[in-house]
């Protein structure tokens, strides 16, 4: 006979848990029971005998009690009220920073290292001693409107208003100048001199025709980043930090900053559709489709350790032809680029958090149904 799994997410919106209860057997009113801990914080779901137990993502609100209805059911739903006082803290903690960046500029300092994540051999010299946080990605976009007076063109009478013309845009790219690194959600950027790093032969071709080179650790020879030009790229999920001698090494998984990246795209583009996928030119015949569904949420399950955590639930599916989704809704779908590897980790990862939920919790019309870390 199975064992008893329980999942709990809490949707902030409507100030409530719902709670699924997978059971071995089927329910019955005389041989199965929900019962709350003092707390009123952990749930425990007894059944023909067996006994799980829970933390729920929050306390639930005193004088509610969790009753087993008439009937019998291998899944078992119920929903419960939280307290009032913890629902608001943790809606203002929202609202206050909806999109938290993770080694933003404000958190850095000259004596901050960057290392390797795998061998901790460091990557970024004592050289760099300001950093710099990047605009959002559709800051040229939004150029048109803030300036009354645009930036000098090279050629005044010229019709043709493409980025290179205007002097700004995404033509004009931002660019890492000495002793200097820029921040943007996922990654650094830095002067290759700035660097300790070895840059690849090998080379890939962008979907913009433009070569491609992988830039790796000196000792352990793992990828870091990426260089196109005199300045690397080097992507936050292959490194640690240390922001002094005396502190220890700290690190973000590629779901968490991939996470931060879609919630900032949501927030300045109003998105929450996405194609995601590689930018090497060459591997674009398919693409992953998330739909960020509920953007941000609090979950607990007996499958996982440490709870509870802080997610967002998205649907996703594989499409063929990206490109041509892009173009036929272009205003409902937004796109995001990974590299390969970090690309089907990610598309792994998000799988394995379909098999968090219970079976009827697993499927959306033709979406399946996962989590991504926050």
């Amino acid at each position: 006979m199975g064992s008893i799994s329980i999942y709990a997410e809490l949707l902030l919106n409507i100030r409530q848990i719902t709670v699924l209860a997978s059971l071995p057997t089927a329910s019955c009113r005389n041989t199965t029971r929900f019962t709350l801990s003092q707390d009123r914080q952990t749930l425990s779901v007894l059944h023909d005998g067996q006994a799980m137990a829970v933390t729920l993502p929050a306390p639930v609100r005193a004088g509610c009690s969790p009753a087993v209805l008439p009937g019998s059911a291998m899944v078992l739903s119920i929903r419960l009220p939280i307290m009032d006082k913890v629902a608001e803290t943790l809606l203002s903690e929202n609202q206050t920073n909806p999109t938290k960046s993770l080694w933003s500029a404000i958190s850095m300092a000259p004596t901050t290292r960057i290392a390797c994540r795998i061998c901790q051999t460091l990557l970024v010299t004592e050289q760099v001693k300001v950093w710099k946080d990047l605009p959002s990605e559709n800051w040229a976009e939004m150029m048109d409107f803030w300036h009354c007076h645009k930036p000098d063109t090279d050629e005044p009478s010229a019709h043709k208003q493409d980025g290179t013309r205007k002097g700004y845009g995404a033509a004009n790219s931002i660019r890492p100048v000495s002793a200097t690194g820029l921040i943007d959600i996922t990654s650094f950027l830095l002067m290759q001199e700035d660097c300790n790093i070895i840059v690849s032969e090998e080379s890939t071709t962008l979907k913009s025709g433009k070569r491609q080179y992988t830039v790796n650790c000196p000792s352990c020879k793992q990828p870091v980043g990426v260089t196109a030009d005199s300045d690397a790229r080097i992507y936050k999920w292959n490194v640690c930090l240390q922001s002094n001698s005396r502190g220890g090494w700290e690190e973000y998984s590629a779901q968490k900053l991939i996470s931060a990246q879609l919630l900032a795209m949501i927030e300045s583009q109003g998105t929450q559709k996405f194609v995601i996928r590689s930018e090497i030119r060459e591997n674009n015949t398919k693409a992953l489709l998330i739909w960020v569904f509920t953007p941000n949420m609090y979950f607990s399950s007996t499958l996982t350790p440490k709870n509870p955590k802080q997610v967002m639930k998205i649907y996703y599916k594989i499409v063929q032809n990206p490109e041509e989704l892009l173009e036929q809704q272009s205003l409902n779908i937004d796109e995001l680029q990974l590299p390969i590897e970090v690309l089907q980790a990610l598309h792994s990862d998000i799988k394995l958090s379909t098999q968090i939920l219970p079976v009827p919790a697993r499927k959306f019309q033709d979406w399946d149904v996962g989590l991504l870390e926050r």
